[in-house]
């Protein structure tokens, strides 16, 4: 039988280990960075970075005051995510990234990689995926949620 997790226990992990340590607040702007490249997504989120990064968004938090109940956390939208893009090309993947204090008090960089595009049905939601150098890239969308 698969391993299944609680709502409960979903609404823990995403609420302590996923935005809490990576956007650093809950219902405001965080501290994670989002790192969109062209290209295909590496094999896990500690594989070095394929393909060019064409633009960084940073300061990015979730939403839910009193924390989510639903298994799953949406951006802080009120935030406006934006960023400049550094280098033309097509979004391919993006790394939300922070770096802290992992359980063992020592430094830990936590990663989440995931399709960057237009649709919903993407990880990270964002207005245009043809990107120019110069041009404004908006993260509109990235729910995490837990299956």
């Amino acid at each position: 039988m698969a391993l299944s997790l609680s709502l409960d226990l979903k609404n823990y992990v995403i609420n302590k280990a996923l935005v809490e340590t990576m956007a650093g607040t809950v219902g405001s702007a965080g501290s994670a960075t989002l790192r969109i490249h062209n290209g295909s997504q590496p094999t896990n989120a500690d594989a070095a970075t394929n393909g060019t990064m064409l633009c960084e968004i940073t300061s990015i938090g979730w939403a839910a005051t009193n924390g989510t109940t639903s298994g799953t956390a949406a951006l802080y939208l009120a935030a406006g995510y934006t960023g400049t893009a550094a280098t033309t090309g097509t979004a391919g993947w993006a790394r939300l990234e922070y770096v802290s204090t992992g359980y063992n008090g020592s430094a830990a960089t936590f990663r989440m990689d995931g399709v960057v595009g237009t649709a919903s049905t993407h990880t990270f939601v964002i207005n245009a995926t043809s990107i120019t150098a110069g041009g404004v890239v908006s993260l509109l969308t990235a729910p995490i949620s837990l299956s």
